[in-house]
């Protein structure tokens, strides 16, 4: 396994504008980080940055010993690192089996592992077979984002890079998807990475946090440091 390690980042959608003004972020081994902020501080922006959808002005982001700087996106699952975009990243008229299938494309010089990555996927998401051959768009905003959660896993990836995993889901949904999150890490050994706006519940399952504003470092700190010193400030600076 390998860390993730963002150092003096600066980087922005214009050459001479920057809304990542020096920051440092590290997603450790095996362990939730959970990167909360107000809108417009740069947490999409990062995630971006980091699979190579904006190139950086100035720093450094290396996981383990590779430089990725100039990776290009398409090259993150050979590297073991798996993107999830807010937005759901599903075909809603294709067959939750079209899906899936359609998922397994780093798989196709391997057919075996296709099949098996595919199955993989209806076991550990049981509730996916009653929909297997039902358009993926009859499902639930909330199973929709656990199907895509299960997608990003077909490659068994070291390093999840998730962007607001439980935006516009009701509470119910969205705890769904928070445990399912910490069950990734405690059970598999996973490393996870989210930017969240839901402050409470974002913060409840990470083992490390850190609180951006105007694209810097303003706070950060283990669960336990939160919760002894900083939720009730986090709060109310946030809100």
């Amino acid at each position: 396994m390998a860390e993730l390690r963002v150092r003096n980042l600066h980087a922005g959608y214009s050459r001479d504008i920057d809304i990542l003004r020096g920051l440092d972020v590290t997603a450790r081994e095996g362990l939730l980080t959970t990167i909360i902020g107000a809108n417009g501080v740069g947490k999409s922006t990062l995630l971006k940055t980091i699979i190579g959808q904006l190139r950086p002005h100035t720093g450094t982001i290396r996981f383990g010993e590779t430089d990725m700087v100039g990776v290009k996106t398409r090259d993150l699952v050979r590297m073991g690192i798996a993107y999830v975009p807010q937005k759901h990243a599903i075909f809603a008229d294709m067959s939750v089996q079209e899906n899936v299938e359609m998922a397994s494309w780093a798989f196709r010089g391997d057919r075996a592992r296709a099949a098996a990555a595919i199955e993989t996927v209806f076991r550990r998401a049981s509730f996916l077979r009653d929909f297997r051959n039902k358009r993926a768009g009859l499902m639930s905003g909330g199973q929709q984002r656990l199907m895509q959660l299960e997608l990003a896993l077909m490659s068994d990836p070291e390093l999840l890079l998730i962007d607001e995993p439980t935006v516009g889901l009701d509470p119910k949904r969205a705890g769904q998807i928070y445990a399912h999150l910490r069950r990734l890490v405690t059970e598999e050994k996973r490393t996870v990475l989210m930017v969240d706006q839901n402050v409470i519940s974002g913060t409840d399952v990470a083992d490390y946090i850190y609180v951006l504003e105007l694209g810097a470092n303003k706070l950060e700190g283990t669960k336990k440091t939160f919760d002894e010193e900083y939720r009730e400030a986090i709060s109310d600076w946030l809100f």
